[in-house]
C-alpha cells in the first residue's frame, strides 16, 4: 500500500468513529503494513484537526482516580488501560469509559468477583452486562490473565490492532504492558508505523512471572463456573473462559 492510499484509509477509518485527526494522530495510526517516517508524510495534504476534544481530560481524570483505588487495593491486577473512544482522544460526552485488565495467572475470575464488590461498595459507576452505556459509566469489557495476553487468531483484525495500540496505560506493574504489546506483533500487518514506535518506545520487558499454582486453578474453575452461568443467557457474540473475557464483541 502507498503512502498515499494509507493516509486516506486512516482518515476515512477515523471519520467512521467520528474523529478528526491531528498529524501526530495520523502518524501513530497509519494504516497498513509498511513502516514510515514523519518526514515521509509531511508531504501530503489531509484534512488535520487542531481542536481538543472538550470532554477527554475529564474522563482520563475520572479513570485514572478509578486507578489509583484499584492500586490500592487490588495486588492481583496487574493491568489497567483505557480503550475505546476516550483511549482514541475524541469521546463524545455521553461515552462511557473502556477499561482493560490484566491479572496475575488464574486470578481472573476470584478478582472480577471482588471488584464487582468493591465498585458497589464504593458506588463506582460502571455499565451493567447488557445495558446500554451511560455517560462515564466505567465498562470493564476486556480481561486477560497474564498466561493468556496474545489475542486469538478468530479476533486479530484491524479493529482491535488499532485499539491495542492506542491503549493508555495506568497501572502497569513487572511491564505487563510491555509484554502484552510485544506478543501481539500481529498488529504489524494492520498498523505497522504505530506498533513500531510503540515497539521502540517501550524498554526491556521485564521476565518475572507469577506461578501457575494448582491451587489457584481449582479457586479460578470454582468461581468462573457461577458467574458464567449468571450472565450465560445474555451472552451472543462475547467470549468468555477460564483465562480471558471480551464482553464487548
Amino acid at each position: 500500500m502507498s503512502i498515499l492510499n494509507a493516509i486516506k484509509r486512516t482518515v476515512k477509518y477515523s471519520q467512521r468513529f467520528g474523529g478528526q485527526l491531528t498529524k501526530d494522530q495520523l502518524f501513530k495510526r497509519l494504516i497498513g503494513n509498511k513502516v514510515y517516517t514523519r518526514k515521509e508524510i509531511s508531504n501530503f495534504q489531509f484534512p488535520i484537526s487542531n481542536k481538543k476534544n472538550k470532554y477527554l481530560k475529564e474522563k482520563i481524570k475520572k479513570a485514572e482516580e478509578l486507578a489509583n483505588k484499584i492500586s490500592k487495593n487490588f495486588e492481583d491486577i496487574l493491568f489497567l488501560g483505557i480503550t475505546g473512544s476516550v483511549a482514541a482522544d475524541y469521546p463524545k460526552k455521553n461515552d462511557d469509559v473502556d477499561i482493560i485488565i490484566i491479572t496475575k495467572v488464574n486470578k481472573l475470575w476470584i478478582t472480577r468477583l471482588k471488584l464487582r464488590f468493591f465498585i458497589m461498595i464504593n458506588k463506582i459507576p460502571h455499565r451493567k452486562f447488557g445495558k446500554k452505556e451511560k455517560k462515564d459509566d466505567f465498562c470493564f469489557n476486556l480481561w486477560l490473565d497474564e498466561k493468556t495476553l496474545k489475542i486469538k487468531k478468530g479476533r486479530q483484525n484491524l479493529r482491535n490492532a488499532m485499539d491495542l495500540i492506542l491503549i493508555k496505560p495506568l497501572i502497569n506493574k513487572n511491564k505487563i504492558y510491555e509484554r502484552f504489546i510485544f506478543t501481539n506483533d500481529w498488529a504489524k500487518k494492520w498498523v505497522a508505523t504505530g506498533y513500531s514506535e510503540l515497539v521502540n518506545r517501550s524498554s526491556m520487558i521485564d521476565s518475572r512471572k507469577n506461578k501457575d499454582i494448582f491451587l489457584d486453578r481449582i479457586v479460578n474453575w470454582l468461581v468462573f463456573w457461577p458467574q458464567f452461568w449468571y450472565m450465560k443467557k445474555k451472552v451472543k457474540n462475547e467470549k468468555i473462559g477460564l483465562n480471558e473475557a471480551f464482553f464487548h464483541h
